[in-house]
């Protein structure tokens, strides 16, 4: 893993991307603010921001943040860790506050630039082939996962607990996820010999506002947040190479898209294993059971699943 923090202060500049800047780069980034304060405290927010960065293929942008507020006007802290690599993206963390009768304190996961996920990537795909002719049509399955949560202790309308991720780019491929864990399959094409520019992005922010007026409260925030994306070429005779020449390859066998093969992927695969197959329209979308492509979730399959149930990991 390549560990890093860049912290800035309000005149830190942000990174932005656009036009040929995005087309000529693959690389991730870290953002969040951390708010633990308390009233006639001088402690400031946690600002942090990596900018964007180059890293290689199979390793992850890490970037802890760790935050508290003391005094005997109240107790806020937070501690959080954002993950950004190619086709994979994660944010953790949890953060607690007490405030004293008469005084209210702040307890908040956000961003400081309006609207940067807490974790992201952008890369270029290019599709090759040394049988098809050049601009042949060659389709594309990207199968994309969301898994976890964000919570506060506080209810709503008292607090603020949002998350989503987006995976998109051009031709088709366009794919979010809004307060939901899920999977989700799209077929997109590309023609040989042609490149899109995609990019992935994982949002998180938690606000609580109980804790800030003058009843007293001990409140918890909580996130723990995942999610990936994977490309999968149909037409025989064409593959896919990536600016970050990272694999995007599928996790078999993780089918409920956590990035682990466990008891929870296998109660999925026996419901998609009494099915059988895949054209039955009580078979979930995609049919992720099927793992060696032949329509229907059977044997073969099953031997599939258990080497990655073995594995545990997706790798």
């Amino acid at each position: 893993m390549i560990k890093h923090a860049g912290i800035v202060g309000c005149a830190g500049a942000m990174v932005l991307f656009a036009g040929a800047a995005f087309a000529q780069t693959c690389a991730v980034k870290n953002h969040m603010r951390l708010v633990n304060r308390i009233n006639s405290d001088p402690t400031p927010e946690l600002r942090i921001d990596t900018g964007w960065q180059a890293i290689a293929a199979g390793t992850s942008l890490d970037t802890p943040g760790t935050s508290t507020a003391s005094g005997p006007l109240g107790f806020s802290t937070g501690s959080w860790l954002a993950s950004a690599g190619y086709g994979r993206l994660a944010f953790s963390g949890s953060g607690s506050g007490t405030n004293v009768p008469g005084n209210g304190i702040f307890l908040w996961i956000d961003e400081w630039i309006g609207g940067e996920p807490k974790a992201q990537f952008r890369d270029r795909m290019t599709v090759v082939s040394s049988t098809l002719a050049p601009n042949s049509p060659v389709t594309i399955r990207a199968v994309a996962s969301v898994s976890g949560y964000a919570s506060c202790s506080a209810p709503s309308p008292q607090a603020e607990q949002t998350f989503a991720a987006a995976f998109g780019g051009s031709s088709g491929f366009n794919m979010a996820f809004n307060n939901a864990a899920g999977q989700s399959t799209q077929d997109f094409v590309v023609p040989v010999g042609q490149f899109r520019d995609i990019y992935g992005r994982l949002y998180c922010t938690i606000r609580d506002y109980r804790i800030q007026g003058g009843a007293v409260y001990s409140d918890t925030i909580q996130a723990n947040l995942s999610a990936q994306v994977s490309f999968t070429v149909l037409t025989p005779g064409a593959s896919l190479q990536f600016c970050s020449e990272s694999l995007y390859a599928p996790c078999k066998g993780d089918l409920n898209g956590d990035a682990m093969v466990d008891d929870s992927d296998f109660t999925v695969f026996v419901g998609a294993y009494n099915i059988l197959d895949c054209a039955d329209p009580a078979m979930p979308a995609g049919c992720p059971a099927d793992l060696n492509g032949d329509g229907v979730v059977d044997d073969l399959d099953f031997i599939g699943f258990v080497t990655a149930y073995n594995q545990l990991v997706c790798p």
